[in-house]
């Protein structure tokens, strides 16, 4: 489970809302000095984000609490899968279709993008689909 530390900023019969502050893996990097990554990296440090989070233990939270959430690793990767792969395998099918059938290059492009396209189209019906919603949605793990 990938955990994170936010702070509560409301509490509904949903769920909860927390703020958590923006942070990358160059934040923790020994060599973000040395790299450009990490520099860019900080130009988005010190932003906030505000996320729904569920809390299926229904843990007494209030205002201005800190809280650990987390997300599944197992979404997290399917979803990288789903949004970066299944386009990028699309593009190339529509290459080599389009090459194995004869079109000119110009056509072969084109098959390519509009497969791509519909690679894009299917992930994101895959990812809106029934109970897609929850298995990508963050919950409250404890109180700090």
């Amino acid at each position: 489970m990938i955990e994170e530390v936010a702070l509560v900023s409301a509490v509904g019969p949903e769920g909860v809302r927390v703020t958590a502050a923006r942070t990358s893996a160059c934040a923790q990097c020994a060599s973000k000095s040395n790299c450009s990554q990490g520099v860019l990296s900080q130009w988005g440090q010190g932003k906030t984000v505000e996320i729904d989070v569920q809390n299926p233990e229904a843990l007494p939270v209030q205002l201005g609490q800190q809280v650990v959430i987390g997300l599944e690793e197992g979404s997290l990767v399917r979803a990288s899968l789903l949004l970066y792969l299944l386009p990028l395998l699309m593009l190339i099918l529509g290459a080599l279709l389009g090459s194995s059938m004869g079109m000119v290059e110009w056509q072969q492009i084109m098959l390519a993008m509009v497969l791509m396209l519909t690679g894009f189209v299917l992930a994101r019906r895959l990812s809106t689909g029934r109970g897609a919603e929850v298995r990508y949605q963050p919950v409250l793990l404890r109180i700090v």
